[in-house]
């Protein structure tokens, strides 16, 4: 058994991963964030 929350994250991430050209592109951006290639900018409230 898993939490609500975790079944309906994994059924997120399956989704945005069906696609190949979306799983490229997720993919390459969590590369990049990880190689400090993300810009850090202040929410509005």
């Amino acid at each position: 058994m898993v939490a609500l929350d975790d079944y309906e994250s994994l059924k997120e991430t399956a989704y945005l991963l069906k696609s190949p050209e979306n799983a490229r592109r997720l993919l390459a951006s969590i590369d990049r964030l990880e190689h400090g290639g993300g810009t850090t900018r202040e929410l509005i409230e």
